[in-house]
């Protein structure tokens, strides 16, 4: 497959608890992401940096922090990447956050360049279906309440490209989600979401992408979206969020994401969560991700 690889930092913490993840993007670079790729043979092309926002607190708004900046964030993801998928049919978008509302924009600027037929692929230690009416105010703790417009959700994020929701139920996969508050649960019971725990997915890696592949394939375009949060943190500490529930290994994850960027479908991959000031060993901790991204985009194209 012909095509190249897109490289945009969203380098924004705007919808975090706390500053670090803007930081991330400029990181991957500095610990040799692009190089990898090119060296992997594939051509890649860097649009920097294209929002940049760090974490301040927001005490006026208790229900919904920063959601202003967060809209602002995830609207110029959505400009950049559907500018970028209307490119060509093999072109790919690689999003380096940055939390994860910025999912919201890489949704909404894929369904501009190709049409409602875009699936996630929601690779997170967390389900992210808090909301404003019964959560902690963090708009990164309720991505997936905002992406499929679910009750109590706020029509400026939900609505971010004027048709909610951005997605239906059945366009979204939670993969590896084990991490459920009581009303959480009750939400994937309500909704019907399809979910995967990361026990599924250590235990059988191979039947969960086949699973995953089935469903893609009635998709026009694949978003992948990793929240590197989904790993064992007593292993690799590099997570914004610190978690005591086992996640899954890196082999693990590389496996899985590698085989759902084989996809015809998978056109975009978005890594978010990533705080450089975490792990003990930078260097190496950004060298086993940029592995496991190199392998993935470097099979995907």
């Amino acid at each position: 497959m012909n095509g190249c690889v897109h490289v945009v930092g969203a380098a924004t913490s705007a919808g975090a608890h706390g500053s670090g993840q803007e930081a991330a993007p400029n990181a991957f670079r500095q610990h040799g992401l692009l190089e990898q790729l090119a060296d992997s043979g594939t051509e890649v092309v860097d649009h920097g940096d294209v929002v940049r926002f760090r974490m301040r607190p927001d005490p006026e708004h208790p229900r919904l922090g920063s959601a202003d900046r967060v809209v602002h964030a995830a609207r110029t993801v959505a400009l950049h990447v559907q500018h970028l998928l209307e490119g060509g049919p093999h072109e790919r978008v690689l999003v380096l956050g940055g939390d994860c509302t910025i999912q919201l924009g890489v949704i909404a600027g894929a369904k501009a360049a190709v049409g409602d037929s875009v699936g996630l692929a929601y690779i997170d230690l967390d389900c992210d279906l808090t909301s404003p009416a019964n959560g902690n105010g963090i708009a990164d703790w309720m991505g997936v309440t905002h992406l499929l417009d679910a009750p109590d959700a706020d029509p400026r994020l939900s609505g971010l490209d004027g048709r909610p929701p951005l997605l239906a139920t059945d366009t979204l996969r939670l993969v590896a989600a084990d991490l459920a508050t009581a009303y959480e649960q009750q939400r994937l019971h309500d909704l019907g979401i399809t979910r995967y725990t990361s026990r599924q997915v250590e235990a059988d890696t191979v039947t969960v992408v086949e699973e995953l592949a089935s469903w893609a394939d009635g998709l026009d375009l694949l978003s992948v979206h990793l929240d590197v949060d989904v790993l064992d943190q007593t292993e690799f500490p590099i997570a914004q969020e610190q978690r005591d529930t086992p996640g899954l290994t890196l082999t693990t994850l590389q496996h899985l994401v590698c085989g759902l960027m084989t996809h015809p479908a998978a056109r975009v991959l978005t890594v978010c969560e990533v705080n450089p000031t975490r792990p003990p060993d930078p260097a190496a901790a950004f060298g086993s991700l940029i592995g496991l991204l190199t392998a993935s985009l470097a099979s995907a194209v």
